[in-house]
C-alpha cells in the first residue's frame, strides 16, 4: 500500500538505477564511495613505491626515499589523510544526493522540488472542564477568565503537561461544571492527554473546586514534527500519485495534513462498486473530527466528480489484556513495569521503542505477539495470559486495536 523510492547500491565507477518499490517507510542505502585512511595509505604509498626507481632514473630523485621516517612520511600521511577526507565527504554527499537516503534540510530541498513541506508540529487543543466547589452557592454565577491554567501530574519520565484557557467562561447558576476551551504550552503528540488525566487546577478560581478532562475533550490533536522517514515516504507517494486517482493518490492528499499520523486506503469496494474508504490516525489513534474535516478538505479539490469516497477514523476494537508474568531473577516490580511499557507501545500512533512495532489499522493482535513483546523483558521465562482468552483478537480491515485495560503480575518462577 505504501511506496518508497529506492536506489541499488552500486560500486563507484557505476551509475545508479533508481526504481519504485514497495516498502514501509524504508531506505535504502547510498552507494559506498568513500575509503578507509588504510585503503587510502596503501594506495599512495604503494604508488610512491612504485614509482620510485622510474623517477630515480629520469633524474627526478637523488636518492631513494625513506617511506618509514622523517620528513617525506610526515608529507605522505599529511596527503593521505587529506585525499581520505575528500572521500569521507563524497560519501556524505551522495547520501544526501539521493532522497531515499537524505534528511533534515536536504531532504526538506528534495521535498520543496514536488511542492511538499515537512509537517510543522502543533499544540493539543480541547475542552477542560472546571468544576463548582462543593461549598460554593449554584445560586450565583461564576466568571473564569481566560488564561487560567491546568496540569497534568507527573508522568513516567517525570513530565508535567500545561494547559491554558483560551478564552472567558461563565459557569451558569444551577450548573457543576463547564467546558471550556483549552490548549497546551507545548507542541507534540505527548500533550494529547488522556481522559482524567488533567487534574491539578494552577492558577486558583473561586468557587472552582478542581478540573478534569473528558474522554472526547480534544479538538485538535497535538502532533509532532514530521519526521525525516515520513517526509520520504510523501516525497515517494509524490510521484505515484501522478498515476491518476488511485490509492496512492488518496494516501498523499491525507497524510498532506498535519496532525495526520498514518493512513489506510481500502479500495477493493469497501461499501459497494466504486467505493473508496480512507482511513485516518490520528496523533492519538482515533482522530478527532477536526481533524477528519481537515483531511476531507484537502481530497475534495482532487478527486473526480462520480469517486464514492469516504474519510473516517478506524473503528476500536477494544482489548483488556491480563496476564502473569512468571521471572526467574530481577525486581519483580521492575519487570512488571517493563513489560507493561512494552505492551502499551504496541497500541501507541508511534511506537517509542525500537524493537516494538505499534499496531497497524486492520492488523490482528495475537497472544504470540503479546508473548514475544513480553519475553524480551530480562528475567522472563514465561507469561501466562488469562485474558485475552482466543489466540487471535480480529481487528477488520477498517478497524484498529485499542488497549481498553492492563492488568500484570510477576510471580517467581518455581524453577529456573
Amino acid at each position: 500500500m505504501k511506496t518508497a523510492i529506492s536506489y541499488s547500491t552500486r560500486d563507484a565507477d557505476k551509475s545508479l538505477s533508481p526504481s519504485v518499490s514497495p516498502a514501509s517507510g524504508a531506505t535504502a542505502a547510498a552507494p559506498r564511495l568513500s575509503k578507509t585512511i588504510d585503503d587510502v595509505r596503501a594506495s599512495v604509498f604503494g604508488y610512491v613505491e612504485s614509482a620510485q626507481d622510474s623517477l630515480a632514473a629520469q633524474g627526478y630523485l637523488p636518492a631513494r626515499l625513506n617511506l618509514n621516517k622523517g620528513v617525506i612520511r610526515g608529507l605522505l600521511e599529511i596527503y593521505c589523510w587529506g585525499y581520505w577526507q575528500i572521500y569521507a565527504l563524497l560519501q556524505r554527499l551522495m547520501k544526501q544526493a539521493v532522497p531515499a537516503t537524505a534528511s533534515g534540510d536536504w531532504l526538506d530541498t528534495h521535498a520543496a522540488s514536488v511542492n511538499l513541506s515537512r509537517r510543522p508540529a502543533t499544540k493539543a487543543r480541547g475542552a477542560i472542564r472546571f468544576l463548582r466547589s462543593p461549598g460554593s452557592s449554584k445560586e450565583t454565577n461564576l466568571t473564569i477568565r481566560a488564561g487560567r491554567i491546568a496540569r497534568t501530574l507527573p508522568d513516567g519520565t517525570g513530565q508535567v503537561y500545561r494547559y491554558s484557557t483560551l478564552a472567558d467562561a461563565v459557569l451558569p447558576a444551577g450548573a457543576d461544571h463547564v467546558d471550556i476551551p483549552a490548549e497546551s504550552e507545548e507542541y507534540g503528540a505527548a500533550a494529547n492527554a488522556s481522559a482524567g488525566q488533567i487534574c491539578e487546577l494552577v492558577t486558583p478560581v473561586e468557587g472552582i473546586a478542581g478540573v478534569t478532562n473528558p474522554a472526547d475533550w480534544l479538538t485538535g490533536e497535538g502532533a509532532n514534527e514530521e519526521t525525516d522517514a515520513q517526509l520520504q515516504e510523501r516525497y515517494a507517494l509524490a510521484w505515484a500519485a501522478n498515476n491518476g486517482c488511485t490509492k496512492f493518490a488518496y494516501m498523499a492528499w491525507a497524510l498532506s495534513v498535519p496532525g495526520v499520523a498514518s493512513a489506510s486506503i481500502l479500495d477493493r469496494h469497501p461499501r459497494g462498486q466504486g467505493t473508496v474508504d480512507i482511513v485516518v490516525r490520528g496523533a492519538d489513534v482515533l482522530p478527532t473530527e477536526a481533524l477528519l474535516e481537515k483531511v476531507r478538505a484537502a481530497i475534495a479539490p482532487n478527486v473526480p466528480i462520480n469517486d464514492d469516497w469516504l474519510v473516517k477514523g478506524p473503528e476500536p476494537v477494544p482489548c483488556a489484556i491480563a496476564g502473569e508474568i512468571e521471572y526467574t531473577s530481577g525486581d519483580p516490580e521492575a519487570i512488571r513495569l517493563a513489560a507493561e511499557n512494552r505492551i502499551r507501545a504496541l497500541f501507541a500512533e508511534t511506537s517509542p521503542l525500537a524493537d516494538v512495532t505499534a499496531l497497524q489499522i486492520g492488523q490482528d493482535l495475537t497472544l504470540d505477539l503479546l508473548t514475544h513483546t513480553v519475553m524480551a523483558v530480562p528475567g522472563v521465562k514465561r507469561v501466562v495470559w488469562i485474558s485475552p482468552k482466543t489466540d487471535v483478537l480480529t481487528v477488520p480491515a477498517d478497524g484498529v486495536a485499542r488497549l481498553e485495560s492492563l492488568a500484570l503480575r510477576a510471580v517467581r518462577a518455581e524453577e529456573m
